[in-house]
């Protein structure tokens, strides 16, 4: 029953997703009656943001994370995890200014921020936005009855889709998540001849990861592992701007070089904000923000990744504990607090360059990475 319930609850997030993607309305429905119509605010002009609010019956609000908050000059002087903009007439060209993070206030903008508690339909509309590898910015107009039945009318007469929020929460959950092997095949590698691909695919979920078993792999008693995201950039096109194309194959060569080990790519692109977004940190970057900077402006958090997915594929595996290449201490502390033993931290050093010297740095000082890497 518990299974069935997560499954559903999934689909309707999936469903919402695919609808705010294609720059579509959501009913949110919190579970005291109160709801809203909210959407993207990235796919919004300047007549949706008056067509929503004529639909919903109320005032049209810009729903903001905390981070980007913050990256404003404000705060919310709480733990709150939302907030909230009033929109006037003359403020609506402002909100993709908002929103792409091409501004700062002063002190002296009236602006009426006001900060929303966890649970909030803010706080639920920029969590599925920011799940969804959007832009965790949302127009939203509250309803102005709690009538479930008559929500439910309204909603069947302008055909948009209603998500409660226990459904969210329940996709939000990632320990209902069973991940099993999907299909494996042998492909060799020109650093591992002997190397076979393992994917995986989760139960709930439309991620797809994979592993890749070199020399012994798995069958040692704790295998030498790297946990590596997906870095399209970086893994394919050999970008300069980090070090992740380099971290790769050193891992792989490590492995090779021991005669054998895992290597676990998760589908996780930018820290999991998506190829897209990160794209737009870059052009944050390229105009004087850090990495951590550049994430917070659109929205994100410091690093938006999960490695619970990790966990359940070592598990597949039959790996309970592990020898982990990585210089990021919050790769130990999840798997850790998954199940899995880190007997031993392997680090990696790679030589950074003159286009990802800064991000290494940044790295280094604002997420604890560890073990400092070398200068060519």
């Amino acid at each position: 029953m518990q299974d069935t319930r997560a499954k559903n609850a999934h689909m309707k997030a999936e469903r919402a997703a695919a609808e705010l993607h294609r720059g579509g309305h959501v009913m949110l429905r919190l579970n005291n009656g109160e709801a809203g119509l909210f959407r993207g605010a990235e796919f919004a002009h300047v007549d949706d943001i008056l067509d929503l609010s004529r639909l919903a019956g109320s005032g049209p609000l810009l729903a903001l994370t905390a981070n980007r908050v913050k990256s404003l000059g404000r705060s919310l002087r709480t733990n709150w995890p939302a907030a909230t903009i009033a929109l006037a007439n003359h403020q609506f060209d402002r909100v993709f200014e908002f929103i792409f993070g091409h501004t700062h206030l002063a002190h002296d903008d009236k602006i009426n921020l006001v900060a929303e508690r966890a649970g909030s339909l803010a706080d639920h509309a920029t969590r599925l936005l920011r799940n969804s590898k959007l832009l965790p910015a949302a127009l939203l107009a509250r309803l102005p009855f709690r009538d479930i039945a008559a929500q439910d009318r309204f909603a069947m007469e302008h055909n948009i889709l209603v998500l409660e929020a226990r459904d969210l929460e329940a996709y939000q959950n990632h320990d209902e998540t069973i991940t099993r092997i999907a299909a494996r095949a042998k492909v060799p590698l020109a650093v591992a001849e002997d190397a076979e691909v393992v994917m995986f695919r989760a139960e709930i979920g439309n991620e797809d990861h994979f592993a890749v078993l070199i020399g012994t792999g798995a069958e040692v008693e704790a295998p030498i592992v790297r946990l590596h995201s997906q870095c399209i950039t970086g893994d394919v096109l050999g970008s300069l701007k980090c070090d992740c194309g380099e971290q790769l194959q050193t891992a792989m060569r490590m492995m090779s070089n021991e005669g054998g080990g895992v290597l676990i790519y998760l589908a996780q692109e930018g820290r999991d904000i998506g190829l897209l977004n990160k794209m737009r940190a870059y052009a944050l970057q390229d105009k004087g923000l850090d990495t951590v900077d550049a994430n917070h402006v659109l929205g994100f958090a410091t690093d938006e990744r999960v490695f619970l997915p990790a966990a359940r594929i070592l598990n597949a595996l039959g790996i309970k504990q592990l020898r982990l290449i990585t210089n990021n201490p919050d790769k130990i502390s999840q798997l850790e607090r998954y199940g899995v033993e880190v007997k031993e931290r392997l680090p990696l050093d790679i030589a950074s360059n003159p286009h990802n010297e800064h991000y290494i740095a940044t790295k280094k000082h604002r997420t604890g990475h560890m073990t400092p890497n070398k200068k060519v």
